[in-house]
């Protein structure tokens, strides 16, 4: 179809309202989303047993740094978890802080993929990075 028949479609009567493919085309080819890097940090709690954190870089797509913020609160959440443990304690982890968004450079990852992530049992060592820029969640 050249540009000439795409421009003789026009719009389609959907009823109530009318949907303009050139409309569509233009929208979805505008919309260009960023790579980000989300560090979360987040915390298990067990009867008998000092807190475990657990600081996690996530990758995300977004189209603002706002968003990737939200997204990266989302995927904290979904991390969320309670589970008994081989001592038969309830174990609860909870996302704790959303450390830091950040945009990247280059990236060729998905949604939500893991880029590192290390385990520790010291908050207050861990507060004293100076890392903790926002209230926690």
């Amino acid at each position: 179809m050249s540009s000439e028949d795409f421009e003789s479609v026009g719009s389609i009567d959907i009823g109530p309202g009318t949907i303009d493919p050139r409309d569509f085309q233009q929208r979805s080819a505008s919309v260009e989303l960023d790579h980000y890097v989300a560090v979360l940090l987040l915390e298990a709690e067990s009867e008998g047993q000092p807190p475990l954190y657990e600081e996690s870089f996530v990758l995300l797509t977004a189209e603002s740094a706002e968003e990737a913020t939200e997204k990266a609160k989302e995927c904290g959440k979904q991390q969320e978890t309670s589970y008994e443990d081989e001592n038969h304690r309830q174990v609860t982890w909870r996302l704790k802080h959303i450390v830091e968004v950040k945009p990247l450079e280059d990236a060729t990852f998905d949604d939500g993929t893991e880029l590192f992530s290390r385990f520790f049992r010291n908050h207050e060592a861990y507060r004293s990075l100076d890392l903790l820029t926002e209230d926690e969640v």
